[in-house]
């Protein structure tokens, strides 16, 4: 038996208890495709199982070996996805849905960008439109993007639904003791103290722009105020601004680590090696890890990756993620402004909107490939 799940991926949750309730029917699961959400069953015993669906990089449809001394058994998969089921439905032992949280809130993001920008486009439509003091409903460009919206907004509705049950399950160990974003250590002071300090001077606020498309900016700042006498204190939840506290001219190493994936293993490591985690972004997957540790005048300045070619690729990674993406939206929406205010001057209103997220993004973007061309004639010198 073939049956074909919709959306699957959209709240994993959900997948997984219909195949344990099709298990529980006599339908055993034994192969699946993630591009077509089709699942294949075949005939069984009916037991009570759990299921759960992970996306692990070069699995080839197997759980690793620790999964699978937890009693899960490895039903079918693909090159970076596996399936397993585990017969005691009580377990704790549940692999982590850290991929599918991260999946979730970047879906949730992109939709809501999308939906926001088609209102716009409705709204300005709509005021365009207007024949005898009512909407011109029966125009195809304003039912299509009126039905795309609705349903958009059902993906929103269902999105946060996924975000609330995956919350519910997560058994993430890296977020444990985080304030969102921030290790709750971290926050010495109370905020009626840091209020205080803030008026008497014994603590100050830096916001520089967009500092995470260029990192080595911020490294370079913080270290910096450190031999002056400010030392790093604290971001805000959101990462954008920068608090410091005086204090003795010390020597401070400050990284922005722009990783792949950070997992588990990858914070215990850094604090293992002695240090201090400042901040990690609510995406888990390339996400933004900042990390500092003190030293004194006597020792080397310490490194947190000991080789140029990982800070290289670390800034090239960026560059086509983030940089070049950026770029070339802000071509298309310059593009499509200039198109805008050719084929309807009754919405040119909405070529300055266009023009600001240009700007926005030509900045942005450029910061990040000025950092990739920085980073890479560094490593060509090394290299030299």
């Amino acid at each position: 038996m073939k049956k074909f799940i919709p959306f699957w991926f959209w709240d994993v949750t959900v997948t997984e208890k219909k195949l344990a309730a099709l298990h529980s029917s006599g339908y055993h699961l034994t192969d699946f495709s993630p591009l077509s959400g089709i699942f294949t069953f075949e005939e069984g015993e009916k037991t009570d199982v759990i299921y759960r669906i992970c996306r692990l990089k070069n699995c080839g449809g197997e759980a690793p070996k620790g999964v699978a001394a937890n009693g899960w058994v490895s039903v079918c998969g693909s090159r970076n996805f596996y399936i397993a089921y585990n017969p005691d439905t009580e377990t704790k032992n549940i692999p982590s849905y850290k991929f599918w949280q991260t999946f979730n809130r970047v879906s949730i993001l992109v939709v809501l960008f999308v939906f926001c920008y088609f209102l716009g486009f409705l709204s300005g439509f709509g005021g365009s439109a207007v024949e005898g003091g009512r909407f011109v409903l029966e125009k195809p460009e304003f039912l299509s993007a009126a039905a795309l919206e609705i349903l958009l907004l059902i993906l929103l509705i269902w999105g946060w639904k996924a975000n609330k049950n995956l919350s519910k399950t997560s058994a993430d160990l890296g977020l444990k003791g985080f304030v969102k974003t921030i290790p709750r250590e971290n926050f010495i002071y109370t905020k009626e103290e840091e209020k205080q300090m803030l008026k008497s001077g014994q603590m100050i606020k830096k916001v520089p722009l967009g500092w995470f498309y260029a990192p080595d900016t911020a490294e370079k700042m913080v270290e910096e105020m450190a031999q002056k006498g400010w030392k790093f204190y604290r971001f805000d939840e959101m990462g954008v601004t920068f608090y410091f506290i005086k204090s003795q001219p010390c020597r401070l190493k400050f990284v922005v680590d722009y990783q792949g994936e950070a997992s588990d293993d990858y914070y215990l490591q850094g604090k293992d090696d002695g240090w201090k985690l400042e901040f990690t972004s609510i995406m888990r997957t390339m996400c933004f890890v900042v990390w500092s540790k003190e030293y004194s005048e006597k020792d080397e300045c310490p490194e947190f990756y000991t080789d140029n070619a990982t800070m290289y690729k670390r800034a090239q990674r960026m560059a086509f993620t983030l940089g070049i993406p950026m770029l070339l939206f802000a071509v298309f929406a310059l593009v499509f402004s200039v198109i805008l205010s050719i084929n309807d001057p009754e919405l040119i209103w909405l070529v300055p909107i266009y023009l600001l997220f240009v700007a926005e993004f030509v900045l942005f973007g450029s910061k990040s490939i000025g950092f990739y061309l920085r980073m890479r004639k560094k490593h060509n010198q090394n290299n030299s």
